[in-house]
């Protein structure tokens, strides 16, 4: 019998006897998430004790609930194809939802109503499966958590741990209100930005530092992820014991030492909170506003958002010398004014879930970021966005501008982005999607 016929149906389990009569049959439970050297020896350890051996394995679900956000590792259809390979199982099925009692089996340990059930000896739930091996008449087998003496004991947390020994950041979109940020700027009034962490995540393994595929220069902080990730991986920084606002400050005046207090506070604080923020900024610290912005909310915006690189390398300095020129000016004073009120604006709208306002606010933003530095934008920009506002798309460029990625929001996003492809060959899409843990969480700190 190959792998996949030993996949069956839960209500598959009551015709078993029929197909194999007078044979004594075990059932075995687990995660069965990364396959290690302990389990073919238990699954070798429950087949002494019958003539056939079905093993249940835990659905995604469950496996997130008793594992964590991070599990599992590998999906519900590839771990049961993976038990079913070992020869000491005859068949494998995929279990139900937990109960009360901790047990997610409890439907097909009926349907197949086995001769015992074997579980190792430091199982939490014994009591809860006792009693439900009492209701079909089955043994309770209980066996060592014993290996063979030239194997080294492992765990899948073990396994984890080892390959993942990586720190790990988030980037960052910004929707509306960038430049209010910088405390020079804004001399004493207060400034708002609304913004999301995303991934694939940028990783610091073994001193390299791997940015998943995104490329540099794209206006979505890259270059402040990597100055988190070296912070965090200084031998005199101890993350565990800070406040998450105390790293963000602390990444803020690292990375300001260098570039003379000319930046601003935005992407410190959303790479380490996560997830979506609106941000005051005053001259000497960023206060995250409170909202009522719920994770469904989230979900559909994501659906209407395209990212979208120009395939155009940003010219970033000559931008900051142009705000730095500029916004003492009345018009330079006007656009930041009105990129505060746009920062709260965007907030609201994603409250009231107004989708299609959130687009037209990053419009207006985007507007305002060209007045104050017209070196955001250059023809080749300006021809692939109005061409996106002419087939129904809005949005902006990340970061300062100059070139990067941009930021649609679309009616029909996916028809949207075909167009643009076949529009523009040079242009690519990021795949992206949001992050809502924190620096801290992420890195197990």
């Amino acid at each position: 019998m190959n792998s996949s016929d030993k996949i069956i149906l839960p209500s598959a389990l009551g015709r078993l006897r029929e197909r194999h009569p007078g044979q004594r049959i075990a059932f075995c439970s687990g995660c069965f998430d990364i396959v290690h050297s302990g389990h073919p020896v238990f699954f070798e350890q429950c087949r002494t004790y019958a003539d056939l051996l079905v093993v249940g394995v835990g659905d995604d679900a469950t496996v997130r609930a008793l594992k964590g956000e991070s599990r599992p590792v590998n999906p519900a259809a590839n771990r049961l194809f993976l038990v079913a390979a070992f020869g000491a199982v005859d068949y494998v099925l995929l279990n139900g939802d937990v109960g009360d009692d901790a047990i997610d089996f409890r439907e097909a340990f009926h349907w197949l109503r086995p001769d015992v059930l074997i579980v190792d000896d430091e199982d939490a739930a014994i009591d809860a499966k006792t009693a439900l091996c009492h209701e079909v008449g089955a043994e309770l087998i209980s066996v060592p958590r014993d290996l063979p003496p030239q194997l080294v004991p492992t765990s899948t947390s073990q396994i984890i741990e080892t390959v993942n020994f990586a720190l790990r950041c988030p980037l960052r979109i910004d929707f509306a209100g960038g430049w209010t940020d910088i405390p020079f700027l804004m001399e004493d009034e207060p400034g708002y930005v609304s913004n999301v962490a995303i991934r694939p995540l940028v990783e610091l393994r073994d001193g390299n530092l791997n940015f998943s595929g995104y490329p540099r220069g794209s206006g979505l902080t890259t270059s402040t992820a990597a100055r988190m990730l070296e912070m965090l991986s200084a031998p005199h920084y101890v993350a565990a014991g800070k406040e998450l606002r105390t790293i963000a400050e602390d990444l803020f005046s690292y990375e300001n030492r260098d570039l003379h207090w000319a930046i601003g506070r935005q992407d410190m604080h959303v790479l380490t909170f996560g997830g979506f923020n609106c941000l005051r900024y005053e001259q000497d610290r960023a206060v995250r506003e409170p909202h009522s912005v719920k994770v469904e909310a989230l979900q559909t915006l994501k659906s209407h958002l395209v990212l979208m690189h120009t395939s155009q390398s940003r010219n970033a300095q000559t931008v900051v010398e142009q705000v730095h020129e500029r916004y003492r000016s009345r018009a330079g004073r006007a656009a930041l004014a009105e990129m505060v009120e746009l920062g709260q604006a965007f907030r609201r709208a994603l409250e009231n879930l107004s989708f299609e306002e959130c687009g037209d606010i990053m419009h207006r933003n985007w507007e305002q970021q060209k007045s104050l530095a017209p070196a955001s934008t250059s023809p080749g920009i300006d021809e692939i966005y109005d061409y996106a506002r002419s087939i129904g798309g809005t949005g902006k460029l990340c970061g300062a501008g100059g070139g990067g990625a941009f930021v649609f929001y679309a009616a029909d996003a996916d028809a949207f982005l075909a167009q643009m492809k076949a529009r523009f060959s040079r242009c690519f899409e990021i795949d992206f999607d949001f992050e809502m843990r924190d620096i801290k969480v992420l890195n197990g700190l």
